[in-house]
């Protein structure tokens, strides 16, 4: 197989409430019929190239101020990126 060039990242989840009780909007085991909540693409502004056997590092902050929510996100290994959507530039949710 060779190299993979990322331009981001799909965000899902999948919680356990209480033992076998969960709820999520991850594709193979999605809660049905659920509207809430939906899926978020974490674009990179620059694709990365990822060789076979090579790690990938991104870190993700959930960030809030007094009257909005966002995510911050940049790539820390093959090569370092920029922080993306910093302060909520690009994309926020009001609170």
């Amino acid at each position: 197989m060779g190299s993979a060039l990322v331009h981001g990242f799909a965000g899902y989840f999948d919680a356990t409430l209480y033992k076998d009780i969960h709820l999520g909007i991850e594709p193979s085991v999605a809660t049905p019929n659920m509207f809430s909540w939906f899926p978020i693409f974490f674009p990179l502004r620059t694709p990365v190239c990822v060789h076979p056997g090579s790690p990938l590092e991104v870190h993700f902050w959930r960030c809030v101020g007094s009257m909005k929510v966002w995510y911050e996100w940049c790539v820390t290994s093959p090569s370092p990126s920029a922080v993306h959507n910093s302060n909520g530039r690009s994309y926020w949710v009001g609170l």
